[in-house]
């Protein structure tokens, strides 16, 4: 069985929590290949911190795209969650957060076609030290299952409950998404950036793995969160439970 870890975004954090998260994953991942799609600004500034993590680094110059995915779908989501985005939309937020999905797919077309289980996280994710996460990867191998991990409370160090319902029509994307390449169409997403289409953070990776096909999706509470609420409170115990 062939994994593949692939990270993205901004490098916000700094030098030391990033390599403790990157340690963090191969420590739960150990035979997994690791990808590190970077922007050519942090590349340049950062590259050793990088260049120290080893595994594939693919450099991303910078680019925009010419629409607001939430103000220019407006329809696109009938949840209250999706009108939300609708009331102070943030366009360099959303749209960046738009561009990571185009990222992935970049890396999907170009590097990922040939794995069994691809995990996407995200550069400002942390996942925990103590979660095994053999269930997710059975479910993707023998379901083509999407799964995420985020903790929506205090669970991040225990994650043994999931939500199965597909009511909000969206995919946690600040712990780990695991997906098979099968349910991953580099020319929807492709289409879908041309037509202006292409949604932000959870809304658009629901939209580009789920949509209206059946592909079961499942989110995991707890075991992976953003490292901004994690850090501060509980890094003396991950160090000391990573060993």
């Amino acid at each position: 069985m062939k994994i593949a870890v692939v990270q993205g975004g901004q490098l916000r954090m700094d030098d030391d929590i990033l390599t403790l998260s990157d340690n963090l994953l191969k420590d739960a991942f150990p035979d997994a290949d690791f990808f590190y799609p970077v922007w050519r600004e942090d590349w340049n500034s950062r590259r050793e911190i990088i260049d120290s993590f080893g595994g594939t680094v693919e450099v991303i110059d910078e680019y925009e795209i010419d629409y607001h995915p939430y103000n220019d779908n407006p329809d696109a989501v009938d949840t209250e969650n999706y009108k939300k985005k609708l009331v102070n939309p943030n366009v360099y937020r959303h749209t960046h957060q738009t561009l990571q999905i185009l990222n992935h797919n970049h890396m999907m077309r170009k590097y990922l076609q040939d794995y069994d289980v691809i995990i996407r996280t995200r550069y400002d994710s942390i996942i925990s030290p103590v979660q095994v996460f053999d269930d997710a990867i059975d479910m993707v191998m023998s379901a083509n299952a999407v799964i995420s991990y985020q903790d929506s409370g205090d669970h991040f160090f225990t994650a043994n409950s999931f939500i199965v319902s597909k009511q909000a029509k969206m995919v946690s994307d600040g712990g780990l998404i695991f997906h098979s390449p099968k349910v991953w169409d580099c020319d929807l997403v492709t289409h879908l950036d041309k037509r202006k289409k292409l949604l932000a953070a959870e809304f658009g990776w629901y939209q580009v793995l789920i949509g209206d096909t059946d592909v079961p999706y499942y989110r995991f509470d707890g075991g992976a969160h953003m490292t901004r609420c994690v850090i501060g409170k509980h890094r003396q115990k991950i160090e000391k439970l990573l060993g």
